[in-house]
């Protein structure tokens, strides 16, 4: 192996994690090296779930105190939880700074070489933008690094973030190379992370322009067997980039196959009876309370004994809602209803109504993508970039027991100890403990 890590902290020193990173000698070493990347990529779907209005909590969850705690965005349960999501994202971003320099000394062999280089470049640009994005939705102001010797850096302000992320796309995206695989990120791949950067910092018409590069001919990926596809080992035409997995995911939302889940689906998120999706976004179960809406998808998947292969990351029907949201903030409620409507005639689903404007257009859109990525960890990033209060709820529903507010300081992340402290440097999100150690 090319790559031992030993931690992911950057007040660790980061050229210690690394065996021999001069053993990078060609484009199959480096190659190596960037799966490592990938596979060091962060899985906390569920939590993220768990944290936006996807679900009720159930008996059980009382059994399973520290997601419950998170459900409830406990201080203690977010800062626990944040330490991991810091570290991992940032364990990403030192193998892939551990990688690109290396790519500079190496000799193609051929054009084919030179080519698979390339690829690799964007790859790496891609990855550690889509790092970076998240972190900053996550954060707030973050640390850019690009050596992997420790340093002592400050955060970033959001706009120096955004200008960085918006950079590394632009390398990514000097790769033309529409035929890579799923789990690795191709051409389509950039653009669709462009769509979702560009609808985040309130550029509409730039996201509007690259999403529809990306869905010409869509409808015919939104098939009953493309989106069945989706959570199963076969191809599905709506994926864009799906990393593959050989391990288990999501087996923690199940407290066990008899009983039933930890949480089940919050009953704001209803399909149309003849909504295709509806079969595997529902999972009907039986629990000591009665009939229940468990999550389909990967916990149905769990049931079932169906091997996960893929976590379903990018998604043509992705970039439909963002693009949509895009037109309809842009002030284009006509062209967002016939970029949404198309998505939903082709899943079978009732049309939004077209006389829905402003807001309420939005709301809609945003309501229906909610029911596309239920379970999948993208609405709490959503609810986050809107600014909307968020409800916690007792027991399957039964009432709210707290409303966080769309200003709560808890939606940015605290920094993690340690990161600030041995570096005076370092900075704490407000309102969250900054205990400094002399």
């Amino acid at each position: 192996m090319v790559l031992v890590l030993a931690g992911c902290s950057i007040d660790i020193r980061l050229e210690d994690q690394f065996s021999d990173p001069y053993a990078i000698t060609d484009s199959e070493t480096a190659r190596e090296l960037l799966a490592s990347a990938y596979n060091s990529l962060p899985r906390f779907q569920m939590e993220f779930s768990v944290l936006s209005d996807d679900f009720y909590p159930t008996a059980l969850s009382q059994k399973y105190a520290e997601m419950l705690n998170l459900y409830n965005w406990q201080e203690k349960a977010i800062n626990d939880f944040s330490s991991n999501v810091w570290n991992e994202y940032y364990m990403t971003v030192a193998v892939i700074n551990a990688l690109l320099p290396r790519l500079d000394m190496l000799t193609p062999k051929n054009d084919d070489d030179a080519a698979e280089l390339a690829r690799i470049r964007s790859e790496a640009y891609a990855l550690k933008a889509m790092c970076y994005f998240d972190l900053v939705r996550l954060y707030g102001p973050i640390v850019l690094k690009d050596r992997l010797e420790f340093e002592t850096l400050p955060r970033s302000s959001v706009e120096e973030c955004l200008e960085e992320i918006d950079a590394l796309l632009d390398e990514a995206e000097k790769v033309k190379d529409n035929d890579s695989e799923v789990f690795y990120m191709s051409s389509a791949a950039v653009k669709a992370l462009r769509v979702e950067f560009e609808l985040y910092r309130g550029d509409y018409d730039a996201a509007v322009g690259t999403a529809l590069e990306l869905l010409e001919g869509a409808e015919s990926r939104w098939t009953r067997s493309s989106f069945d596809n989706l959570w199963s080992g076969n191809e599905s035409d709506d994926r864009i980039f799906a990393p593959y997995i050989f391990d288990s995911f999501y087996t923690d939302l199940c407290y066990d196959k008899e009983n039933g889940d930890y949480f089940i689906l919050n009953d704001h998120v209803v399909y149309d009876d003849a909504d295709l999706r509806r079969s595997w976004c529902e999972y009907p179960f039986e629990m000591s309370s009665g009939q229940v809406r468990a999550l389909g998808k990967y916990n149905r998947m769990y049931y079932e004994n169906t091997t996960v292969r893929y976590i379903n990351t990018m998604r043509y029907s992705g970039v439909c809602f963002s693009a949509a949201e895009a037109y309809a903030r842009g002030e284009k409620p006509q062209l967002a209803l016939q970029m949404v409507n198309r998505l939903l005639g082709a899943y079978g689903a009732e049309l939004l109504d077209e006389s829905l404007e402003g807001e309420a257009l939005i709301e809609a859109i945003l309501k229906e993508k909610h029911k596309e990525f239920v379970g999948e960890g993208v609405r709490y990033f959503d609810l986050k970039r809107i600014g909307k209060p968020l409800k916690r709820y007792r027991n399957l529903g039964s009432g709210v027991s707290s409303t966080i507010a769309e200003d709560d300081y808890r939606w940015l992340f605290p920094i993690p100890e340690s990161e600030y402290k041995y570096n005076d440097l370092m900075d704490q999100n407000p309102e969250w403990p900054f205990i400094k150690t002399e």
